[in-house]
């Protein structure tokens, strides 16, 4: 069962026992970092208890599975947080216009249940989705074994909604399965998460992204490896960097060490100008990555290349040495000066200057003979 999600052994074997035990039908809170698969996880277990053949896991080939993987099974609802659109009383969005946002959503899903939501306004679950919800799960299922609710990022609900879906924890249908998701556990009422069995989910492996980005992404090992790195654990992360300004930003990042080792003012002036007039917040938090990669790899070397991650430009790091003999102590530093620079992205601080700052800083500690010890 689950074999075709990654990096959560110890949830699924939960889940497992579960199913086997006869105990499918409760409510379940998942919980754990973002983009780990607790989606995944969710839609899968959907599948495997209206499964028509479930000896060992969704077989993937009944008409319930092929329902659940394109949206469209009866007895399965996703919930998520939208804007405040106009909603029937059977759930359908009066606008069109919203409804076509909704779509694309679930169409991104198709794809990979680790795609983000992309909203242009503030979202929520509104009471309006929960009283759908208990109006559906009044009726047995149509199709299948069980009616399955899923509530995606089920801290967004507002406290009306939050209170109005105690009502259908306290006391949910035999044949009901709800599953909450969720990466802040402390957002939720105390009293939602009492009244669920709570399975967790920890941040994936490196290794297992790095070979899911090359087995079903077909991305270059290299890539691969660093994107995994610098996902810290998330699929999702790991997913969007390889559809992002991923190769951009790195060439950039490779640039700025140039002009550390060159001591070449004008380049980091002419990367700073992409931004003058271009928030593009991921491509400069991309770029903090890379670089914290770097200086990670900086100190990884001095004890072998088997680990590193930028394998393709191993030479540049061992003249980076040669030229720049730095303690631990002054990486870590330079760790913490990039971890202080992404959090001043948030604020209202100009991305220009953050980049233009961060080079003069890593140029201070490279240089600091002995000042940073």
């Amino acid at each position: 069962m689950f074999r075709l999600i990654k990096g959560q052994q110890q949830a699924h074997r939960v889940l497992t026992q579960l199913i086997n035990e006869g105990k499918a039908g409760q409510s379940y809170l998942f919980y754990g970092p973002a983009g780990v698969g607790k989606l995944a996880t969710a839609l899968e277990f959907a599948k495997i208890i209206n499964c028509k053949h479930p000896d060992s896991g969704a077989d993937e080939t009944c008409p319930s599975c092929h329902k659940i993987d394109s949206f469209s099974h009866p007895d399965v609802n996703l919930i998520f947080p939208t804007p405040k659109f106009e909603v029937s009383d059977v759930g359908e969005y009066k606008k069109k216009e919203e409804q076509q946002q909704v779509q694309a959503y679930i169409e991104q899903l198709k794809l990979t249940p680790f795609e983000r939501m992309q909203f242009g306004k503030a979202t929520a679950i509104h009471i309006d989705k929960i009283r759908m919800i208990e109006r559906k799960l009044r009726y047995r299922p149509n199709e299948g074994n069980y009616r399955v609710v899923i509530v995606v990022q089920a801290e967004e609900m507002t406290i009306q909604a939050a209170n109005a879906f105690l009502k259908t924890l306290e006391e949910p249908p035999s044949y009901a399965a709800i599953i909450l998701t969720t990466t802040n556990y402390s957002r939720l009422l105390p009293t939602i998460i009492s009244r669920c069995q709570k399975v967790r989910f920890k941040a994936i492996p490196s290794k297992t992204i790095e070979e899911h980005l090359i087995q079903h992404y077909y991305i270059e090992p290299t890539l691969a490896r660093i994107s995994a790195r610098i996902a810290n654990g998330s699929m999702a992360k790991a997913i969007q960097l390889s559809k992002t300004d991923f190769i951009e930003a790195r060439k950039m990042t490779l640039d700025i060490i140039d002009a550390l080792m060159n001591d070449n003012l004008a380049t980091i002036h002419r990367i700073a100008k992409n931004f003058a007039n271009n928030h593009n917040e991921e491509l400069l938090k991309d770029i903090l990555d890379f670089l914290a990669i770097w200086f990670d790899d900086v100190c990884r070397y001095t004890h072998g290349s088997e680990t590193i991650s930028n394998i393709d430009h191993e030479e540049k790091l061992q003249e980076f040495l040669d030229m720049h003999q730095i303690s631990d102590r002054i990486i870590q530093n330079i760790v913490l000066l990039l971890e202080e620079s992404k959090r001043m992205i948030s604020g209202h601080v100009h991305h220009e200057l953050i980049l233009i700052n961060t080079y003069y800083e890593l140029r201070k500690r490279l240089h600091s003979r002995g000042i940073f010890l």
